[in-house]
Formats: structure tokens, C-alpha cells, sequence
């Protein structure tokens, strides 16, 4: 396949191949070339045009790429941004409630905080190891934090757990709710939200001590969190 070639300096044209060899003469423009002293190579114009067709074509294929890609990725940008917010929100609040919990704790680190994101099944909400000085605190799956409440809620529970660890009693036997456990708690919840607890419902130390602090809570605390679709617009 043939093509014709010009030079850019006298304009003067020859017959070529599209893939001329690199000593092929007709490449070259001779006349101009021994004028200047280095070779003045010719060009194909038609050639030249399909090069910069193909050129604009390849950028707007690689543009619409990385824009497939951007939107592709934009979920798990955002998720990124909120679990971080998420991250950031729920260590600031452990930190006013460890501070609460210092007559219990008598001036312990605050426990190293996990926070996974995962489908919570039953109602393992967090987990706290007393020990390891470190508690897991469970959210939900969405993109949202809308469930603070409940987020708060597990949080100053497992931190209890590391201000007030299990008490041991008969038969290598550890009470883990006790009722020391519970009072850290109720105190917690009365001076971080503003709010009065009794116990005079309670009949034994457990987990039911938890639905009724919750429960006489909700009654008396208007839930006005900070939550991640707040933060957005911020």
C-alpha cells in the first residue's frame, strides 16, 4: 500500500510505501537535505491524519475508562471516608466515657478500640477483653451511622467491662455483670447524658440490667447524635 510522501521544507512529493524502509530514499527529500546538512525527512499527510484520528480516539477511550472506573470506585471511596468518620466520632466519644469511668478504672489507658464492620447476628453487638485491655465494638453494615444510639450504648457497655473487670467468686466461678459493673455503667449514662437511673426494677445482675438502663434512658434522653449524613455537608 502506497502513499504520498512530501516534504515539509519545498512541498515536493513522491510515491511511497506507508512503511518505508528507514534507508529507503524516497523518505528523504534529498535537495533539501544536502541544503542543510542533515536529512530532511518527507512525511505522508494522509497518513499523519488517521495517526491524530487514532490518537483522539485512544484519549477519548482512555478518558471514558477512568471515568468507569472513578464511578466504579466512588462507593468504595465513600465508604472509606465514612468508616473513617466513623472511626474518628467513636474514639472521641470513648474518650468523654473513659473519662467517667476513672474512679473505676483509677487512671487506666483508655482500651485499644476495634470497630468492624460486619452483619450482626443475634445480639453480639461488641466484644471486651479485659485482660488485653481492648474492646470490639460491631456497626453496621449500611453507610450510615444512623444507629448512634445503639452504638453509644455498646460502646460504654464494653468499657465497662475494662474499668470494672470480672469478679471472682466460688467454684473458680466469674461475675462478669456484677453489680459494681452496673453501677459504673448507670453513673456513666447520668453524667455523660443527662439522665436518671434507678434500680429499683433489678432483681439480679445481667444482661436485663442493660435493657432497663436503655429503657429508662430512652424516656429521658432526646437521642440528637451527630451522624455521618450530617457530616457530609460539613
Amino acid at each position: 500500500m502506497n502513499a504520498r510522501w512530501k516534504c515539509p521544507n519545498c512541498n515536493t512529493g513522491v510515491i511511497a510505501p506507508t512503511k518505508p524502509r528507514k534507508n529507503d530514499v524516497r523518505r528523504y527529500c534529498l535537495p533539501c537535505s544536502s541544503k542543510a546538512g542533515v536529512l530532511v525527512e518527507r512525511i505522508a499527510p494522509a497518513l499523519e491524519k488517521k495517526r491524530e484520528a487514532k490518537k483522539e480516539t485512544t484519549k477519548k477511550k482512555t478518558a471514558a475508562k477512568r471515568a468507569t472506573i472513578s464511578k466504579n470506585n466512588a462507593p468504595v471511596k465513600e465508604q472509606s471516608r465514612i468508616d473513617a468518620l466513623r472511626v474518628k466520632m467513636i474514639n472521641k466519644e470513648a474518650e468523654r466515657i473513659w473519662r467517667l469511668m476513672k474512679p473505676y478504672h483509677n487512671g487506666k489507658p483508655m482500651p485499644m478500640i476495634t470497630i468492624v464492620r460486619a452483619q450482626n447476628r443475634g445480639r453480639q453487638y461488641g466484644h471486651a477483653k479485659h485482660w488485653a485491655n481492648s474492646i470490639q465494638v460491631n456497626v453496621d453494615c449500611d453507610q450510615t451511622i444512623s444507629r448512634s444510639k445503639r452504638v453509644w450504648e455498646v460502646l460504654a457497655h464494653e468499657l465497662a467491662h475494662c474499668a470494672v473487670p470480672p469478679k471472682h467468686t466460688g467454684n473458680s466461678k466469674r461475675d462478669v455483670h456484677s453489680k459494681e459493673f452496673y453501677q459504673c455503667l448507670r453513673e456513666v449514662w447520668q453524667q455523660r447524658w443527662k439522665c436518671r437511673i434507678s434500680f429499683h426494677e433489678v432483681s439480679t445482675w445481667g444482661y436485663s440490667v442493660d435493657y432497663i438502663i436503655q429503657r429508662q434512658a430512652s424516656q429521658l434522653i432526646d437521642w440528637v447524635l451527630p451522624t455521618i449524613e450530617k457530616t457530609k455537608t460539613q
